[in-house]
């Protein structure tokens, strides 16, 4: 019979304070967070193998068991997980069987990562972004459309916290514009897949709210994939607008 390893979660880390940053996790390898959001956590991650290899990860958060995480090969979009860890840690292990899957991964809630976010004015102008940059606002007590514009034909994932929570004490979204799905969610026939709100095939979304006045945040994760042996394009960042109705 062919020889068997065991993989122990979280004993070899690439690092202990991961603070969301995109980070990219040989077999084996884990990421430590310690002290998660009470609230809202956008997670997003990608097999980065140029093989058709199945990655697989495992999150443990607190005492909980561990949670499986499937991340199919040759994927050319992130897959979205968004969860209210509730301030608990978060430890993630790559446990692919294959050697050769090394799987990209980054997370992003309110105040993590350290950077001052970008203002985003309420006057509908354009504000680019750059990859992993954050803009905020506070909403004014009535409707209001939230803009996303992409500037070249590459995939462009963000996601935005604000309003009021869900039963599960959630009130994230995540959105794809050119997005290898088309276009599903609210307003289209086919369910957007599994942790994103919405995917256009196109280069514009705009998202309709009312949540009084709330403090809104926008995250950028990137444009096309992060799949090392597909070119890049480099172009005109994106925007994202604010405005009353």
């Amino acid at each position: 019979m062919p020889p068997s390893d065991f993989n122990i979660l979280g004993q070899s880390l690439a690092t202990d304070n991961w603070d969301g940053s995109p980070v990219e996790l040989a077999v084996r390898d884990s990421v430590a967070m310690p002290q998660t959001p009470n609230g809202s956590m956008i997670l997003a991650f990608q097999n980065a193998s140029e093989m058709n290899n199945a990655g697989k990860l495992a999150l443990t958060s607190g005492s909980s068991q561990p949670q499986f995480l499937l991340a199919p090969g040759l994927a050319l979009q992130p897959t979205i997980l968004i969860n209210n860890w509730q301030a608990n840690n978060l430890n993630i292990t790559n446990v692919s069987v294959n050697t050769n899957t090394p799987i990209w991964i980054a997370a992003y809630g309110p105040g993590m990562g350290g950077a001052a976010p970008t203002p985003l004015p309420t006057t509908g102008d354009a504000v680019p972004v750059a990859v992993d940059t954050t803009l905020k606002a506070v909403t004014l007590p009535q409707y209001m459309q939230l803009g996303f514009q992409a500037n070249s034909a590459g995939l462009c994932l963000f996601a935005f916290i604000g309003g009021p929570q869900d039963t599960k004490g959630n009130n994230a979204y995540a959105i794809a514009l050119n997005s290898q799905y088309g276009d599903t969610g609210p307003g289209h026939p086919t369910p957007a897949p599994a942790g994103y709100y919405a995917t256009v095939g196109g280069n514009s979304y705009s998202f309709e709210f009312n949540w009084g006045t709330s403090v809104l945040f926008v995250a950028y994760f990137g444009s096309g994939s992060v799949l090392s042996g597909v070119p890049k394009v480099v172009t005109a960042a994106p925007t994202v607008t604010l405005q009353t109705l």
